[in-house]
């Protein structure tokens, strides 16, 4: 027996010689004896390892400016109201 894995996006079928067709989901893995297969496989794909540091980087880059647009978001407030109480008219 031989472990299948699909790693490709959408279903793959493994056709048997019986007829017979497994289907594998994206990720789904499944033991068949290789002699009962009948050949050419389908391209399943392959397990791609993810290289997250350029995401990891943005997002902190995106929650840096976040913060900065939240900072300016109260110090324009903080103008606003000084500038409500400037131009208020005097009773």
């Amino acid at each position: 027996m031989k472990k299948f894995t699909n790693y490709a996006p959408g279903p793959r079928g493994i056709t048997l010689k019986s007829g017979e067709t497994v289907w594998l989901q994206p990720g789904q893995s499944e033991s068949v004896d290789p002699s009962k297969i009948v050949e050419p496989l389908p391209d399943l794909g392959s397990k791609v390892e993810q290289d997250t540091s350029e995401l990891d980087a943005i997002t902190a880059e995106r929650d840096e400016l976040k913060a900065q647009v939240a900072d300016q978001a109260k110090e324009i407030e903080g103008l606003r109201a000084d500038l409500e109480k400037a131009t208020k008219p005097a009773k």
